[in-house]
């Protein structure tokens, strides 16, 4: 009777190995199963912003004014007439542009003056922007040009001067533009590497500028924001 229960017990020791090996062998088939079933993580890729291309930016200065006349003819003065007929018109046309900033030195200062004489004006502009300026000529002649502070004029001073030939009339005595080195506010504008046309719009002494003028005003302003530009207003 002992010798059966000895080989009964020693029988159940050799068979326990087996069935612990067999349960061990089964987890790991389905531990192995399940992350062979599981689906990987989707990468998620963040595409980089792309930055909004800085807007080109023009300062649009009327010539003269703070107590400076300028030139006079015909009943009035040249800071008159360009802060009176040609200021709003240039305004409202530059609120027009979608691709550009168009803002405008305070027409109750002198660019010149603040200048020379404060040291401030074109010291202060920053120097990506580009500055246009305009003006009337005197004492007497006809048409206009557009100075440049290069040897030859840029594709925006051409575009400047076709608005002058087109409602005015070129001075054939530049046959449409002028390089300057004289003018010393000009001068401080250059030599700080700031853009620069000045406009010289036609002749305030001379009555059929004048009148041409302030006939297409309107349509000299918009022609002439869509020059600086290169923007078509509709």
């Amino acid at each position: 009777m002992k010798k059966w229960k000895f080989g009964l017990v020693a029988g159940l020791m050799l068979l326990l190995p087996l069935a612990l090996s067999t349960t061990t062998v089964a987890k790991a088939e389905t531990t192995a199963t399940t992350e062979s079933t599981t689906k990987p993580a989707k990468k998620t890729t963040t595409k980089p912003k792309v930055k909004a291309k800085a807007k080109k930016h023009y300062l649009i200065v009327m010539g003269h004014g703070a107590g400076d006349p300028g030139a006079r003819g015909n009943g009035t003065t040249e800071a008159t007439f360009l802060r009176k007929n040609m200021l709003p018109q240039l305004r409202k046309y530059a609120k027009e542009v979608q691709n550009s900033t168009i803002t405008f030195y305070n027409p109750k200062q002198n660019l010149v003056s603040d200048t020379l004489f404060h040291h401030k004006g074109s010291y202060k502009l920053n120097k990506k922007t580009t500055v246009i300026m305009f003006h009337l000529d005197a004492p007497a002649g006809h048409g206009g040009h557009v100075i440049i502070h290069k040897k030859h004029p840029t594709a925006r001073d051409k575009r400047l001067a076709k608005v002058i030939k087109k409602y005015v009339g070129l001075n054939r005595a530049y046959n449409g533009f002028s390089y300057r080195t004289n003018l010393r506010n000009c001068n401080v504008l250059r030599k700080r590497g700031i853009d620069y046309s000045l406009v010289e719009s036609g002749f305030i002494t001379n009555k059929t500028d004048v009148h041409h003028l302030k006939k297409n005003m309107a349509k000299i302003a918009k022609a002439d924001i869509e020059a600086i530009t290169n923007e078509k207003i509709k």
